[in-house]
């Protein structure tokens, strides 16, 4: 009988262990199981990120080729620019160089002609000033 009670305590006691082991085997599979949601989660994740990189590395290249196209742009209006005051742009600035040298002594002597209108009426007062005495 001690030995029948013997073997019921081994029988019990490796059940009891049996469980142990069978409980840790279901965290360790949950715990499997999270991680592999959480790789899952994070490759997406990561998938996500990647394409919301190359649409953004698409737009630079958009950009950098709308850039070269303006700063071909730019240098085709800068030849223009220097073509049209290279040597035929030469006489049209001097000419406009003229205009203004002109402009200015014309405005000179308007300014001396109002000074000397000025003096005629003084000294066309002083003659009455003087004719009336």
């Amino acid at each position: 009988l001690s030995q029948q009670n013997a073997l019921a305590d081994q029988c019990t006691a490796a059940e009891v262990q049996l469980a142990n082991v069978q409980s840790q085997l279901e965290e360790a599979q949950e715990q499997l199981q999270n991680t592999l949601l959480e790789y899952d989660a994070s490759r997406i994740e990561k998938d996500s990120i990647l394409s919301e990189q190359s649409a953004l590395q698409a737009r630079v290249a958009g950009f950098c080729a709308e850039r070269d196209g303006l700063m071909a742009e730019v240098a085709t209006l800068k030849t223009a620019l220097d073509v049209r005051d290279g040597p035929l742009g030469a006489p049209t600035s001097k000419a406009d160089d003229s205009l203004h040298l002109v402009a200015s002594e014309r405005d000179a002597l308007q300014d001396q002609v109002a000074v000397l209108q000025a003096q005629v009426e003084e000294a066309q007062q002083q003659v009455q000033t003087v004719l009336s005495q």
